[in-house]
This record gives structure tokens, C-alpha cells and sequence, in this order.
């Protein structure tokens, strides 16, 4: 036995329909990793970090990274400042995930 249910299936004229069914996930939960970078230091560099240091990343303003949706790449990025922030600006997100 097949149930149609309209009110579910996507209208093929408006692209911005979102299907009832989905707003159920609304709250779900999932992990975002963003890596901004990394810095080798020595265990002598590494032990005389104080509070206020500051450590030099191998990334720049600008630079692409990678957006992780639990561990999956969903999305590519560029580091940007937001006034005395940093933030990323989605600059590739693949139709297909």
C-alpha cells in the first residue's frame, strides 16, 4: 500500500520550499570543526606559555580551510576578521553533500 502525502513531496517551481518533515531536525545537535591553523614549538616554547601569549599559526587572514560537519568536509572557507575577531566566510559549498 503507497500514501502520498503533498504536503511533503518538494514543489518543483519554488527552490525554496523547505519540506515540512525537515523542520523536525531543527534542534538537533551536530559538531562544527573549524581548523584554523597550527604551530610547532618545542617542549621548552611549550612550557613557557603564560597567560596573554601568543602563538603563531602556519595560517594567514585569507588563507582556505576546511569546514567539518562531524568529521565530514561540507564546506570550504577563508579566515576573515571580524573586528577584533576572527570568523570564516563560506566560499565553497558543494551542491552535492
Amino acid at each position: 500500500m503507497r500514501v502520498d502525502l503533498p504536503e511533503q513531496q518538494p514543489s518543483l517551481d519554488d527552490k525554496d520550499t523547505v519540506r515540512p518533515m525537515l523542520e523536525l531536525l531543527d534542534d538537533v545537535k551536530v559538531k562544527v570543526d573549524i581548523h584554523l591553523g597550527c604551530a610547532e614549538l618545542s617542549l621548552k616554547e611549550l612550557m613557557a606559555l603564560q597567560t596573554g601569549a601568543v602563538v603563531e599559526l602556519d595560517r594567514h587572514l585569507g588563507d582556505a580551510i576546511d569546514v567539518l560537519l562531524n568529521n565530514r568536509k561540507i564546506a570550504q572557507a577563508e579566515i576573515v576578521a571580524v573586528g577584533e575577531q576572527f570568523g570564516i566566510r563560506i566560499t565553497d559549498l558543494p551542491a552535492k553533500r
